[in-house]
């Protein structure tokens, strides 16, 4: 099987998005499990710990039948990599998986990762989370550089967590000119932490 590993806080890549430099791996032997949807979506999108003693520091499979994931953890049972299967891989491991009894993974979620939006490339992706973390630097560690990307905007609300939400509702869907702009003026010198 190949697979792609991100962290566990990172959103799944699939296969028309790898990269050269990403962590892609070859694996001969997996362990499958099959488990409900609600799991499945709790591994997906969730940082997880889970408290089954034979899947610590382990590599295994879990699916539904219809979707799988490569999951990588620790010695302590907490999820350090998933990686969904390329598109070779990705029939064989749900015909294997929907022929396998339901399994009951003891875990508990505590954290999201990120939650990914379909239709945007892998690059504008990165863009946008860049963007969104920059407002929120800016807004909390230089708001004189946060009033003046509102003003550049043309963003004129009254309260500063008005104009925090109004730009933030702005990039919110999609990727437009808007992102481009902002990623441009975002990563100019004078926005770079002092």
């Amino acid at each position: 099987m190949i697979v792609n590993w991100v962290k566990e806080d990172e959103e799944l890549l699939e296969p028309y998005e790898w990269a050269h430099g990403d962590d892609i791996e070859i694996i001969s032997t997996l362990s499958c499990y099959k488990v409900d949807k609600q799991t499945l979506h709790d591994f997906i999108y969730g940082c997880l710990h889970i408290f089954e003693p034979s899947l610590c520091q382990k590599v295994f499979a879990i699916g539904d039948g219809n979707y799988a994931l490569a999951i990588e953890t620790d010695i302590n049972g907490k999820v350090c990599y998933r990686s969904v299967f390329d598109f070779c891989d990705r029939d064989k491991m749900n015909k294997k998986i929907m022929s396998l009894a339901l399994k009951d993974i003891p875990y508990q979620m505590y954290d999201e990762g990120e939650m990914k939006e379909y239709g945007l490339t892998r690059n504008e992706r990165l863009k946008k989370q860049y963007i969104e973390q920059k407002i929120d630097e800016l807004y909390i560690e230089d708001y004189e550089a946060f009033l003046k990307l509102c003003y550049q905007l043309n963003i004129q609300d009254e309260q500063s967590i008005q104009k925090y939400n109004h730009l933030k509702n702005k990039i919110e869907k999609g990727f437009s000119f808007i992102h481009e702009v902002l990623f441009h003026e975002l990563t100019k010198k004078e926005y770079k932490k002092k």
